[in-house]
């Protein structure tokens, strides 16, 4: 039997959950003595089909580790010809999308998808003071736009959390005979647990692109 897409699920919804209301409207203009119980349990049944979210058509989709896709949405991540670097350690269950965004002008220069117990090095970043946005979630659906734009999205588990307390100065210079550079760390632990790692604060998805 063909599974019923997103939209198909939501309708059933819909309609189960007037469902609901009809035969609760029912049963008090007509009730039935000696099956209670019975009621109860058909009504809680409908309920649980109600509250239940239609499961994702791109359920464990998942983009390769790196991938920029919002790239349409903030335009192509910035580099530079040098050393800086961010090491993202996503320890979560959760997919990630790790965003660094700019102090100040608050450009997005990178985007970058991390797989769930995976890391990532973001590397060439540009002299800039940046800290860093995550978009959370399962079941990449490439179909889903963000301003209007086709970029993508997690339909599964969504969070939005930004670290703007966390200031990382990335620069590069050159001292004597000697160049250094920026090199960061993060490691993401499951977003319930918060503080342990970073200046976390979960935000709406209106505010957070």
């Amino acid at each position: 039997m063909k599974k019923p897409t997103l939209n198909q699920g939501i309708w059933l919804a819909i309609i189960a959950f007037i469902a609901v209301m009809a035969y609760r409207s029912y049963l008090k203009r007509n009730p039935v003595e000696k099956q209670v119980d019975q009621d109860k349990e058909m009504v809680d049944h409908v309920e649980e089909m109600v509250l239940k979210k239609p499961e994702s058509e791109f359920k464990d989709n998942q983009l390769p580790n790196g991938s920029s896709p919002f790239d349409d949405v903030y335009g192509d991540g910035q580099f530079s010809d040098n050393s800086n670097t961010l090491l993202v350690r996503n320890q979560s269950g959760s997919d990630v999308i790790v965003f660094l965004k700019t102090i100040g002008s608050g450009e997005i220069i990178r985007n970058h998808y991390i797989r769930a117990h995976s890391q990532y090095l973001l590397e060439d970043i540009p002299n800039k003071t940046c800290y860093t946005k995550f978009y959370y979630g399962k079941d990449w659906n490439p179909t889903r736009k963000v301003k209007g734009i086709v970029s993508g999205g997690f339909d599964t588990d969504e969070d939005f959390v930004d670290t703007e307390k966390d200031i990382m100065e990335f620069r590069e210079y050159v001292e004597g005979n000697y160049i250094y550079s920026s090199q960061f760390e993060i490691t993401l632990e499951t977003i319930e647990v918060e503080g342990q790692t970073m200046s976390e604060r979960k935000v709406a998805a209106s505010d957070f692109f």
